[in-house]
């Protein structure tokens, strides 16, 4: 009986966590993997030679080009996307873009689209410096003092269900990694048709495993546990099955 109440108390645990997903508007997200949004606050890249951007709305379709934002911690290194399609640095103009590389600090004012001149999507306020460097410090870096922002074109459409698979090198850890776009047929795309990655949604590479990946870990251990207990009184009642 208890065996059976311990079973069914983690599946019971597992089902809600795996349950537990928000219904999205029109986001783009970086995911190590998926097709969906993972809503990691931010989504951890333990790889950065091959993960995942897509929108989120299986009817979602954005406009060519894809816009990739690469803040880098601190300024330590120079980033680079590679894509199959084609990647170059966003020419000035695109959705509005004013700059295609700008500095990010704690006296910014906006978010890192608004540093590029990029009018903010859906939640993208959430992309302010200071949930950046508390994102950082959460997981265990010390708070930067600067982000230096790259903004990249990718030659690509996103479709919603359909994730391209990107590459970055060269960006240090912390730093973060962030979409932008128009839906299609709406040009320039003013307020209410912009496709953005608020920070639930944002990259942010690291070397520390989703805490998914835990979760599961934990929950293999905790069946372990209770195989030993039961096991080990079924030995001192002299009932331990052969």
């Amino acid at each position: 009986g208890r065996t059976v109440l311990a079973t069914t108390i983690i599946f019971t645990v597992m089902v809600l966590h795996l349950g537990s997903g928000s219904a999205w508007a029109t986001q783009i997200f970086i995911d190590q993997s998926g097709t969906s949004p993972a809503g990691g606050d931010p989504n951890l890249l333990t790889n950065t030679g091959s993960f995942d951007v897509g929108v989120a709305g299986i009817s979602a379709i954005l406009q060519k080009p894809l816009l990739l934002i690469v803040g880098v911690y601190d300024g330590n290194g120079t980033p680079s996307i590679s894509y199959s399609g084609g990647v170059k640095y966003a020419p000035i103009g695109t959705y509005g873009l004013e700059m295609d590389s700008a500095t990010f600090t704690r006296f910014s004012s906006g978010t890192a689209y608004t540093q590029l001149g990029l009018a903010n999507g859906s939640g993208a306020s959430s992309d302010s410096f200071g949930n950046w460097s508390g994102a950082d410090v959460a997981h265990g870096l010390a708070a930067p003092s600067s982000f230096e922002l790259y903004a990249f074109s990718l030659d690509t459409t996103l479709t919603g269900g359909s994730p391209i698979s990107v590459d970055e090198s060269g960006a240090s850890l912390g730093s973060f990694i962030i979409g932008y776009d128009c839906l299609s047929g709406t040009g320039l795309c003013a307020t209410g048709n912009i496709a953005a990655t608020p920070l639930t949604n944002a990259g942010m590479i690291s070397n520390t495993p989703e805490p998914d990946s835990w979760i599961f870990f934990g929950t293999g251990i905790a069946f372990l546990a209770i195989g030993t207990v039961i096991r080990k009184r079924r030995i001192l009642n002299g009932r331990q099955l052969v």
